[in-house]
């Protein structure tokens, strides 16, 4: 039996993502030549490995649950990722990790602040008699 090339691509322009398989082959349809076709065996056992988000961290354009986080904070969030990084037993390095760590708090420290400022996005001045 021949190894095939396949390949996979994720379809994101449709409502769901889509995972698809495809092998180099040559398919004609409607008088347009493709260099790519579906696989042409069946009964295959397919694994799938990948890293999922959280709901909650996920941009969602609906809910904009991400970007209820002011943007001058987001630097925080990434440090933290960073640092967390560097914890992984492949790339460990604790003092390269405890910088981004002590980053991550200093961010932690202003969103705090920030947020106990009272902090309005909208408003207006209303004249009042005394």
């Amino acid at each position: 039996m021949a190894n095939k090339e396949r390949y996979w691509f994720i379809d994101t322009h449709t409502a769901a993502e889509k995972l698809a398989i495809v092998e180099k082959g040559s398919l004609t349809s409607d008088g347009v030549t493709s260099k790519y076709q579906t696989i042409s065996e069946s009964s295959k056992t397919v694994r799938i490995r990948g890293v999922f988000l959280d709901t909650d961290l996920a941009l969602n354009v609906m809910t904009g649950t991400f970007a209820n986080i002011p943007s001058r904070f987001h630097d925080a969030i990434v440090s933290r990722v960073i640092a967390l990084g560097y914890r992984d037993p492949r790339h460990m390095e604790l003092d390269v990790s405890q910088f981004f760590n002590g980053e991550f708090e200093m961010g932690i420290k202003r969103a705090k602040k920030f947020s106990k400022g009272n902090y309005q996005t909208t408003g207006r001045v209303k004249a009042h008699d005394f």
